[in-house]
């Protein structure tokens, strides 16, 4: 009768050793906005290609309107930004989403949609996974949020 006990536990400690950690994220400013949920729902599961060794799987975060990928993160997702204005930083189209570089200090590039409401934040560890991957796998869900304008 002594193992049952000890066997539920054994069991128990198992099922919870597989378990990441949740990535803590402040929330954006809207992040209750409706349109980051349709993009929050239709974000990928992993992320990556064939550079990758495996892909990068998403993880649970502490916030609404947020996605982390990798253990330990290396692309997380904020949504729910305020729309950047006009700006002289650099901007690339992948797939249909504009994106301005907003930041880049070694390996960690930031990038915010641009032309989007509310806009999405996402932070790439460039020494993990390319930016241009990153984008290329997230970019399709945040091309549900509504366009309001594209870099010239």
């Amino acid at each position: 009768m002594r193992l049952l006990p000890l066997a539920a536990a054994a069991a128990a400690l198992v099922a919870l050793s597989g378990c990441a950690r949740s990535v803590s994220l402040p929330p954006a400013e809207d992040a209750a906005d409706p349109g980051c949920a349709s993009v929050i729902v239709s974000l990928p599961e992993e992320l990556g290609d064939a550079s990758l060794p495996q892909p990068l799987d998403r993880r649970e975060t502490t916030a609404q309107g947020t996605a982390a990928y990798g253990d330990p993160s290396a692309v997380t997702l904020r949504c729910g930004m305020p729309e950047p204005a006009p700006s002289a930083s650099r901007c690339i189209q992948v797939g249909a989403v504009d994106w301005l570089e907003v930041a880049q200090e070694d390996d960690v590039w930031t990038f915010v949609s641009y032309g989007r409401s509310p806009a999405a934040e996402v932070v790439i560890d460039t020494g993990v996974v390319s930016a241009v991957t990153a984008l290329e796998s997230l970019s399709s869900a945040v091309d549900r949020l509504e366009r309001t304008g594209a870099c010239t």
